[in-house]
């Protein structure tokens, strides 16, 4: 019921703030282009909603390995990039911080051995200011130490984008993940865990190579393969 009123209060905000979006930059409001972005948010809700069911009608696992996160880590295929090793997926396309917040209860009753976390993404294409972003992940770590305290968690920076691509990307401009991740070397510190530098791993001239990206945002296998492959000695 929780989390039924928390997405219905970001559908009506959803609504709210495209039309007033289109008002302001247009002076008009298109009834199509709102309904097709408001149908994409309901969309994307209705997934998170499913993959939050299905994971909590799924046994619990302790001691095992965690990837929590949104689509990034939605998207990773565990079972080839890490054959035989106790792993859970727990990326959702779309998630933000404040979503991870709400379906944490589910990721701590598994008591993880390890978990990597990479989350922020989508606030900044929601304009959720860095501070507010690392205030969010600082609240999700204090959570899962308190919940599972013998996990081990490893903090990743954000990724970067491809400025070239007229989509994901534009919304989520370099310079506002960078601003983030700056925060995110001394929260680790802070907060005891363990920083792991997707960005710096997969970034060229301060931007996601082409070849490793067909949308400016999302990543192909072979920068699946070079992510897994840098964090195999902490597995």
């Amino acid at each position: 019921m929780k989390l039924l009123k928390y997405f219905l209060a970001v559908i009506v905000a959803a609504v709210i703030c495209v039309f007033a979006a289109q008002w302001y930059y247009t002076g008009r409001i298109s009834i199509t282009s709102a309904i097709r972005s408001i149908k994409s948010h309901i969309s994307l809700e209705m997934y998170y909603m499913n993959k939050h069911k299905m994971f909590k009608s799924e046994p619990t696992n302790e001691g095992c390995i965690v990837f929590l996160g949104d689509s990034l880590t939605d998207f990773l295929n565990l079972d080839e990039l890490l054959p035989g090793m106790n792993v859970i997926n727990r990326g959702i396309g779309g998630d933000t911080t404040k979503g991870v917040l709400q379906r944490l209860d589910e990721v701590i009753r598994h008591k993880p051995a390890k978990l990597f976390l990479l989350i922020g993404t989508n606030d900044i294409a929601y304009e959720v200011s860095p501070e507010k972003i690392t205030d969010n992940i600082r609240r999700i770590i204090t959570r899962i130490k308190e919940g599972s305290p013998g996990t081990k968690i490893y903090l990743q920076t954000l990724l970067p984008t491809n400025s070239a691509f007229n989509t994901n990307s534009t919304n989520r401009p370099n310079e506002k993940i960078n601003a983030v991740n700056k925060n995110l070397r001394p929260l680790a510190a802070e907060t005891g865990c363990e920083l792991v530098d997707l960005n710096a791993l997969l970034s060229e001239n301060g931007e996601l190579p082409r070849r490793y990206t067909s949308d400016g945002l999302h990543i192909n296998v072979e920068a699946q393969r070079k992510w897994i492959e840098h964090i195999k000695p902490l597995l």
